[in-house]
């Protein structure tokens, strides 16, 4: 799979001088984690998450604490470039699902700007990969089956369970190459077995 199959286009952004208070309602409002930052021509600057903000942490309610609290001194920040972190992890649309996958599995990032060279193209999310993955097991197989027809292989046959493409088919190298790569693109698919067919 390619990330331009899976990611949300177009995303949600916001400039650099956006107010926080812009920032936090837009997160709010469309429900997401965090939102690429652009500049005037479009082109990703940044990223803003919730991380960010709560790190400017809140007031402490005194209600909560044994002792009395002192207000906090300093101002908080008032625009999105003062909290947003600067020049993030993108990547771009016809970058492998499989390696942003790793990517996020090791980061723990909930999301990434995907851009066509430096400006804003959409954003794929780990619940777009989880999607991905969680696609029924017949629409696999119906649109292996489908492919495999239209590009004539014929003599192939695919069965689908929990995501793995189990394919069989005749002993050619070509075909068995050919039939392994149309599989790997699939939507959905997580992994692909080979047998051949018997004589």
């Amino acid at each position: 799979m390619l990330v331009h199959e899976i990611m949300t286009s177009p995303a949600y952004s916001v400039p650099m001088g956006a107010s926080l208070e812009a920032a936090m309602r837009m997160m709010a409002t469309a429900r997401v984690s965090s939102l690429p930052v652009v500049d005037d021509g479009g082109c990703v600057v940044g990223i803003i998450s919730e991380a960010d903000v709560l790190g400017e942490g809140l007031e402490p309610d005194p209600r909560a604490h044994m002792r009395p609290v002192s207000p906090q001194s300093r101002p908080l920040p008032a625009t999105v470039a003062e909290v947003m972190t600067a020049r993030p992890y993108t990547v771009r649309e016809d970058n492998d699902v499989a390696d942003l996958a790793l990517v996020f599995a090791r980061t723990g990032w909930k999301s990434v700007p995907v851009i066509r060279g430096e400006a804003l193209l959409g954003v794929v999310s780990r619940s777009d990969l989880i999607r991905a993955m969680a696609r029924p097991d017949i629409e696999i197989a119906v649109e292996i089956a489908t492919a495999f027809g239209e590009i004539g292989l014929k003599g192939w046959h695919a069965e689908v369970f929990a995501g793995v493409a189990h394919i069989t088919g005749t002993a050619s190298e070509r075909e068995r190459a050919a039939a392994t790569s149309i599989v790997q693109s699939v939507r959905g698919v997580r992994r692909v077995t080979v047998q051949e067919a018997d004589a």
